[in-house]
């Protein structure tokens, strides 16, 4: 457990210059959690009161903290190695989430002219399911801003949701790619959605058959063909 002597050990009289620095780190943890989407919560830690260092965190459902919430007991270890070494003590290991999930974590300090200070913690969950990790890193996906309390959608509708977004996707790219024959458009489409790793989603073949007014055959015939064209 981390005492309140390890606090004060950690405690920096802040410039104007740390507060900018730290500042502009706001954003830095804003466009990690736009990255790796709602699985991901980002947290910035301030040194200039260790007892309520968050100053901004992003998607925080995961372990349920809030700006002012202190600094973790991994946290301040790292901090003090940092001081009595002198070196970058980049750390990455196995947390839990407030639910009981594993999260893989990863610690960077932040330092002005060898001093520290803060902390910019990175956790992601996972327990993300795959086809929200797809849905995530999809060429389709156009990184919207979704709020930080929001949770990660879980529901059926998002699922259909997310297949029938993609298909949207890959209609308009194929749609408008004058090189490829009207009659060969829906075949391309699904090489597409199979590229994407749309056809990994429980389901999807039907979805997709309903989209595209194929049947569900016809979407395993493309699918065959393509595995085929790849050995």
């Amino acid at each position: 457990m981390t005492s309140q002597s390890d606090f004060a050990k950690l405690k920096v009289h802040f410039t104007d210059e740390d507060r900018a620095i730290l500042e502009s780190h706001k954003y830095v943890a804003d466009g990690i959690a736009l990255l790796m989407g709602l699985y991901c919560e980002v947290a910035l830690h301030s040194l200039e009161d260790p007892e309520h260092a968050i100053i901004k965190i992003v998607n925080r459902h995961h372990t349920n903290r809030d700006v002012g919430a202190p600094l973790t007991d991994h946290g301040v270890q790292l901090l003090l190695e940092f001081i009595e070494s002198n070196k970058q003590p980049i750390s990455c290991y196995t947390t839990m989430s407030a639910s009981g999930e594993p999260m893989r974590s990863v610690f960077t300090i932040i330092s002005n002219a060898g001093r520290p200070i803060g902390l910019l913690g990175v956790n992601f969950n996972m327990r993300v399911p795959f086809s929200e990790l797809i849905s995530t890193f999809s060429l389709f996906n156009n990184c919207a801003q979704t709020p930080a309390s929001a949770a990660p959608p879980t529901s059926s509708n998002s699922m259909e949701d997310l297949v029938r977004n993609a298909v949207s996707g890959v209609v308009h790219q194929i749609s408008t790619d004058a090189s490829i024959p009207n009659h060969e458009k829906n075949k391309y489409i699904v090489f597409g959605l199979h590229e994407n790793g749309i056809f990994d989603i429980k389901g999807s073949v039907i979805l997709v058959a309903e989209e595209l007014h194929l049947s569900k055959f016809t979407i395993y015939s493309y699918i065959r063909e393509l595995k085929e064209k790849s050995n």
